[in-house]
């Protein structure tokens, strides 16, 4: 491994210690430095040596001070819409859910950095002007924790918690739910649809604990350079293979690669070619008394097919992280449907200190003229 310097000259080590060997293992991918090591002289009052001009920073989020404190600790000009100064000056912009009206004030724009994994609020039909940059995170935690999560829920059916939890509730001391279909990890067959960082993370996890897994791409892909592939020739973030996995790829092999999987679990990009690709027909080809698993995006999965589905007894059950409409309108059906269980999506948080990280190192970037990281294919959607 080797260190590298980044376009502000700072040194980045090869990896930041706090997740140890055994999650470089598992997830494949490498951490990012946090912004302090890229503070510069002046934070404090807010002045960056990169430039003078204002970084838009565009969100709603409950903890959108954190992440402007971060970015201004970081020597990123950032301002608030309301106290951008000239519009026409903004040449990068950070945030999630942009809105078209927003983009067109600024003509100037080079780039967009979404504060998330996910890039399609930023890409939808007429939101991005022309030429303007998408780039994203790449981050080693989020990986870790949607593989955690996805762990947790695959284990949920395999050891029937909510049966358990059902007998909890009827304070009834019931052992006839483990002979039931007693499962050992080697006979669970795993289907991951979307195969990129999350996608392998959540596979190495559930292949170094013994299950059964095989995943689906909808492309071949190539990898891209990515800040983590910077610092490792040898790793990174977009890599062709997990050991132990076999890719179906395509529409061709789609229908093969869902009849193979006991437990579904859809971690996609949202693109127009992937929403609602969860359907009726797709469901169908799942063996019975299944699961679904979704923690991608809520339009991947037809949702009155998914109930109909679960009320036919033909899916088993279903775990649900993400949703059409968000927050989940309180009288949606899926709250109280005894076979799913949701939270709220929570399934892999944004780390604020790697996130501020990697995107204060595209805005040096930007302001030094080097080629951005983690840059999305617009047209692929990701």
């Amino acid at each position: 491994m080797r260190a590298i310097r980044t376009s502000s000259g700072c040194l980045l080590g090869p990896w930041v210690s706090r997740l140890g060997s055994c999650s470089r293992t598992l997830f494949g991918i490498r951490s990012f430095p946090a912004p302090s090591v890229m503070t510069q002289t002046g934070a404090s009052s807010g002045t960056t040596s990169a430039g003078s001009d204002q970084v838009l920073l565009f969100c709603d989020w409950l903890n959108r001070q954190q992440w402007y404190d971060h970015f201004r600790a970081a020597s990123v000009p950032v301002a608030w819409p309301e106290e951008i100064q000239n519009w026409a000056a903004v040449r990068y912009a950070i945030g999630w859910n942009f809105t078209a009206e927003v983009l067109s004030k600024m003509p100037g724009l080079r780039a967009i950095a979404s504060m998330g994994a996910g890039v399609d609020h930023a890409i939808g039909p007429g939101i991005i002007p022309h030429g303007v940059e998408v780039v994203r995170i790449v981050d080693p935690l989020m990986a870790q924790r949607m593989a955690t999560w996805v762990m947790w829920a695959v284990i949920n059916f395999q050891r029937k918690m909510d049966m358990y939890g059902k007998a909890q509730a009827e304070r009834r001391w019931d052992k006839k739910i483990e002979n039931l279909k007693p499962w050992d990890n080697g006979e669970v067959r795993v289907g991951i649809m979307g195969f990129g960082v999350m996608g392998q993370a959540s596979a190495r996890l559930l292949v170094a604990a013994g299950y059964n897994v095989a995943a689906w791409a909808r492309t071949r892909r190539t990898p891209t350079p990515t800040l983590a592939e910077d610092m490792d020739a040898n790793g990174g973030g977009a890599v062709a293979s997990v050991e132990g996995v076999h890719v179906y790829v395509g529409r061709d092999e789609l229908r093969q690669f869902v009849e193979r999987s006991d437990i579904l679990v859809c971690l996609l990009p949202l693109t127009p070619e992937t929403e609602g690709i969860i359907n009726g027909e797709v469901l169908g080809w799942l063996p019975a008394g299944s699961g679904v698993i979704n923690a991608a995006r809520g339009r991947h999965v037809d949702e009155a097919a998914l109930i109909k589905a679960l009320d036919e007894g033909h899916v088993a059950g279903a775990i649900l992280d993400v949703f059409a409409t968000e927050p989940l309108p309180p009288e949606s059906l899926l709250w109280s449907h005894p076979r799913i269980r949701i939270t709220p999506h929570v399934s892999s948080i944004t780390d604020v200190p790697n996130a501020v990280a990697q995107i204060s190192e595209n805005y040096r970037r930007l302001v030094s003229g080097l080629p951005l990281l983690n840059v999305v294919n617009k047209a692929a959607g990701y």
